[in-house]
């Protein structure tokens, strides 16, 4: 499940499964029974493991049981589409 939430304003939400771990970019190992949020548009980078994340970005990012995973998904792409756009100045 990937969404973007406006063309072009470069904000992208990935659930996926998480991986045991992420080693240069790739999960490795099997996968848990968990599932996590990766966010762009907050700064996280989805080639980073969950342990070299801010703690801020662990909380974005779960874990969580799928059907927590798909509501933590849906409410934070509201999140992003609610929030208020800055001024680009152009008129």
């Amino acid at each position: 499940m990937t969404a973007h939430d406006q063309p072009g304003d470069g904000t992208a939400a990935v659930s996926r499964r998480q991986p045991t771990r992420v080693v240069d970019g790739r999960a490795q190992g099997p996968y848990t029974d968990a599932f996590e949020i990766t966010c762009c548009g907050c700064g996280d980078d989805p080639g980073l493991d969950y342990r070299e994340v801010s703690p801020r970005l662990q909380l974005v990012r779960g874990p969580y049981p799928i059907k927590d995973g798909i509501a933590a998904y849906e409410i934070h792409l509201r999140l992003h589409r609610d929030r208020p756009r800055p001024e680009t100045g152009d008129h």
